[in-house]
């Protein structure tokens, strides 16, 4: 099923139970990272020495996705592209499709199994991605710098509430304006 498919009348994201999510993140354990289809473009005309002002343009998208509770099995295919850029010139594109399988112990919600592979499974076949860039790049002559990590912003399934006793309860000792685990700013030390 195509991801367009599982948006609700309005064009969002359909919202998905958090105990249906979940069970998906509970139950779902990472099983095959296949590569399934890559291409190289590099412009012939381009100087390969690495050139400061290129900059990197990245994208990920999940292409397709099934949820097959017979077999046990939530599987996306995804897409990443990495360009190289001078202003407007894409001067290098790689892109690869990888296909990600997650076996279930459990049965799941056909939506919330779609919104863990759009929040969880990208980040499954993304350092397979940065490895086959690093090495074609490298094997072209260009010298260039890693791919960066992609990242999400933190999510909760149930966002914390600013006011009464349950969401104090569930912070359990972290003042009104704490920071996400990991999260830091320059007043502290961080970048």
């Amino acid at each position: 099923m195509p991801p367009e498919e599982a948006e609700s009348s309005s064009g969002k994201p359909a919202k998905v139970d958090p105990k249906s999510y979940n069970q998906v993140v509970s139950h779902a354990t990472i099983a095959d990272v296949r590569l399934v289809a890559t291409k190289f473009d590099l412009k012939p005309d381009v100087d390969i020495a690495a050139n400061p002002a290129w900059q990197f343009k990245l994208s990920d998208q999940l292409e397709d996705w099934t949820c097959d509770n017979e077999k046990g099995e939530l599987s996306g295919i995804f897409t990443y592209t990495a360009s190289c850029v001078d202003g407007r010139k894409k001067l290098l594109t790689i892109t690869c499709r990888y296909i990600s399988i997650y076996r279930l112990s459990d049965l799941c919600d056909e939506e919330a199994g779609r919104q863990f592979l759009a929040r969880v499974g990208r980040f499954a076949a993304y350092p397979y991605f940065r490895s086959i860039f690093a090495t074609l790049t490298q094997q072209s002559g260009m010298l260039l710098p890693p791919l960066p990590v992609i990242s999400d912003g933190p999510r909760w399934v149930n966002p914390p509430t600013s006011t009464g006793d349950s969401a104090a309860a569930g912070r359990k000792g972290r003042t009104k304006n704490a920071k996400p685990a990991g999260a830091r700013d320059n007043k502290d030390g961080g970048d």
